[in-house]
């Protein structure tokens, strides 16, 4: 298939495919003489030629390899056929690779442009001529380079469908599988057709949903699912043979029988998993028509007080990272939910005596660390599977539709009020659903979070202003409380959160005060592209804030993104040349953000508690990457490792890569009080400015301890604030200690003495 690369994703070798195939089809036709050959042998076997019972045992004897060279040749024309289909699908792959590749070398050599200009520089004409170009190229190369990513999708899916055609039929542990096909009615490759397998799986999968099952009939079930768990076309069609209804009936017996003992529970857990798999990958691509149908039938007897179904549904909507359900299902069975609770008041948390879907949540919970108990409130898992569908998240929750339920208001309005201002989650959902819907509307295509680059205005102002709606809501339910929140729900709200941060660091500094609107445009030093972000009150955010960062996990989170934002701030004043104060401003306010969500001195003491929380961290790591820095117009692109402390030279004798760190281990290492707090703010600006200034007559700070430290800066305030006062015209470091503990403290939040 040839040794491509994702940058060269249309490199194979057509000789030797060509040859394969020609191979190939000179087997074919050797078996087909052969076939001929027995054939004819059996013709030309007559009683008078040769007759009695050994002549009637060979004739028969004969079928056996006719049939066997029937199955062959069938085997080889697909494989034959597979490797044309691929040849030509490569082809055009490369033939559109070299035109991407092209658009990329030649956007390259405008951004890269050199320009002989006389003494004086080019004249403003030229230079904003040469400015419209770079930025058209950018944008060129930008588009090119998803472009080749998605030719390298289409090879990689290329790949694979002919490795899948070219595999043998049950090529491993051949005899389970032999025996599953034959038991649902399938003995020979004529059979053996995606229709028919789908069909017989959805008879099985009826059959164990119904209680009459024996052993024997899981294994079998689970065998096929190994076989077809995968394929989309199998999948589709066997669950909309089994219907919804049925498919959750599987799981809830499947959670019964590991319950009392009649299935194995370890067979149980993979089988129900296989079931939520295949769902997800029949799913994905059902029209609205018939995702509407299955969620319909999926809730036709769902009682929260009989049989156990809004638990088995919530299993089949628990892993939405790894398996989730079909953008049209999820989104009908959404909307049913939410008309259902908001209109009648019905929350749907599975009360019954024995769910199905809750034993097998909590086997489940011992591989992946998430709490069982998640899956019995049915709309937290729904509406966390709809985070991961960006566009239909952000459409969900901004909807200007008028709201059908209360008959006033809009839908997007009213649905944030009631699941985030209203709606209880803290018995068993913990906010971890409405965190994740939250989080993914960010991902919307053009907004903030919009890995692809792409930039929509409106879709950016949409986004910012369901933050500003959300965290207001938030603040006035009253069951919004950190012992209400999860750890998984606190870095997932830390992820909405990520890419509105410039907008909090912002607005103090535009000291609009609270009533500035429900967002703010902002851009960094004055210059860039200025982009919408969420803004609201100081006691909002300090809510928020709070209630996330008293997290282990959020904390860690917190610190990972106030971080990173700082050396991307850092970055953006060196290639603007920006004074001191302006980047010295920021990095305050941020340190503020941080130390006013939770006690400074506890964080970066997050333990990671579980493979579920290592996991949503390490998410949370792209997404920090994203966080655009308003005046630069995009993601900074800063590697996570670079050490900050190439500006702040203290870092490096404290044995840290980043600020916040720095500020942490400092302040705690004077005491780790708020007072503590805003002395190690005080130091840390005075290394700034050493740093930039090199004042004259002040000693480098670089490796001295904390001790030795203090008394540094001391002894070198009044020349630290000359030189800073030189760029601020009057800002002294007391001035930023002040806007540190002013700027996020409130709300319930610790203050800073005076």
């Amino acid at each position: 298939m040839g040794n491509w690369t994702r940058e060269d994703p249309g490199l194979f070798d057509a000789g030797s495919l060509g040859t394969a195939a020609t191979g190939l089809q000179t087997v074919e036709t050797a078996l087909g003489e052969a076939r001929t050959a027995a054939t004819n042998a059996q013709a030309g076997v007559t009683p008078d030629v040769w007759g009695g019972d050994a002549s009637t045992m060979w004739i028969a004897s004969l079928d056996t390899p006719a049939a066997t060279i029937d199955a062959v040749t069938t085997a080889l024309s697909a494989a034959r056929t597979a490797i044309g289909a691929y040849s030509e699908t490569v082809s055009g792959i490369a033939t559109r690779a070299t035109s991407v590749k092209q658009t990329m070398f030649e956007s390259n050599q405008v951004i890269n442009r050199q320009y002989a200009d006389p003494a004086g520089g080019p004249t403003p004409e030229q230079a904003q001529h040469r400015q419209l170009q770079e930025q058209a190229a950018m944008g060129d190369l930008t588009l090119a380079r998803n472009a080749l990513e998605g030719l390298a999708d289409e090879r990689t899916l290329a790949d694979s469908t002919l490795v899948l055609a070219l595999t043998p039929p049950n090529a491993t542990a051949w005899e389970a599988q032999r025996q599953a096909l034959a038991a649902i009615g399938i003995t020979d490759s004529g059979s053996l057709t995606p229709t028919a397998v789908a069909q017989a799986m959805a008879e099985l999968g009826n059959q164990i949903a119904s209680g009459d099952y024996s052993e024997a009939d899981v294994s079998n079930l689970q065998t096929l699912y190994d076989l077809y768990g995968k394929n989309p076309q199998v999948m589709a069609q066997m669950n909309l043979a089994m219907g919804g209804e049925n498919v959750v009936s599987l799981v809830d017996e499947l959670g019964r029988g590991a319950f009392d003992g009649s299935i194995p529970a370890a067979a149980a857990l993979a089988l129900a998993q296989s079931v939520r798999g295949g769902l997800s990958v029949g799913s994905e691509r059902w029209s609205p028509l018939t995702g509407q149908t299955f969620a319909e039938e999926m809730m036709a007897n769902a009682s929260t007080t009989v049989g156990g179904d809004p638990a088995a549904i919530g299993f089949l909507f628990g892993d939405p990272t790894n398996a989730p359900i079909g953008v049209t299902t999820t989104l009908a069975l959404a909307d049913m939910i939410d008309q259902e609770e908001r209109g009648n008041y019905h929350i749907w948390q599975d009360g019954s005596p024995m769910p199905g879907g809750t034993t097998l949540a909590l086997l489940e919970e011992e591989q992946t660390g998430l709490s069982g108990l998640r899956v019995v409130d049915l709309a937290g898992r729904v509406l966390d599977t709809l985070g991961q569908y960006p566009d239909e998240a952000l459409d969900w929750l901004t909807s200007t539709e008028a709201d059908g339920v209360t008959g006033e208001g809009t839908l997007g309005e009213n649905r944030v009020d009631y699941w985030y201002g209203e709606r209880d989650w803290s018995t068993y959902d913990q906010f971890e659903g409405p965190a994740g819907l939250w989080a993914g509307a960010q991902n919307a295509t053009g907004g903030p979070a919009d890995g692809s680059g792409a930039y929509s205005p409106e879709v950016w102002g949409r986004a910012a202003t369901l933050t500003h709606d959300v965290m207001n809501a938030l603040a006035g339910n009253d069951q919004f409380l950190t012992e209400n929140i999860s750890e998984i729900a606190s870095i997932k709200m830390v992820a909405a959160l990520t890419p509105q941060i410039p907008g909090f660091v912002e607005d103090p500094l535009n000291a609009e005060g609270d009533d500035g609107g429900s967002t703010l445009v902002s851009q960094v030093f004055g210059t860039g592209d200025p982009r919408e972000y969420a803004r609201v009150s100081k006691s909002v955010l300090a809510e928020i804030f709070g209630a996330v960062g008293d997290h282990p996990a959020g904390a860690e989170a917190l610190r990972d993104v106030v971080s990173s934002y700082q050396v991307a701030l850092t970055e953006a004043a060196s290639a603007e040349n920006a004074s001191v104060p302006g980047l010295t401003q920021r990095v305050v306010v941020l340190q503020g953000l941080l130390d006013g969500a939770a006690d400074g001195a506890a964080l970066g003491e997050a333990t990671r508690q579980d493979e579920a929380i290592e996991a949503a961290l390490g998410m949370l790591s792209d997404a920090i990457g994203l966080i655009p820095v308003p005046g630069l117009g995009g993601a900074a692109d800063i590697a996570q490792g670079y050490v900050l402390g190439q500006l702040i030279g203290a870092a490096e004798a404290h044995d840290v890569a980043a600020f916040a760190n720095n500020h942490a281990t400092l302040a705690e290492e004077l005491g780790g009080e708020a007072a503590d707090n805003r002395q190690a703010i005080r130091i840390m600006v005075a290394q700034i400015v050493w740093e930039s200034q090199r004042p004259e007559g002040v000693p480098d700070p670089s490796g001295l301890d904390t001790e030795a430290l203090e008394d540094w800066f001391q002894e070198n305030e009044t020349k630290i604030n000359a030189a800073l006062d030189s760029q601020d015209g009057g800002f002294k470091i007391d001035g930023f200690a002040s806007r540190y503990s002013d700027a996020y403290r409130g709300a319930g939040r610790p203050e800073d003495p005076e």
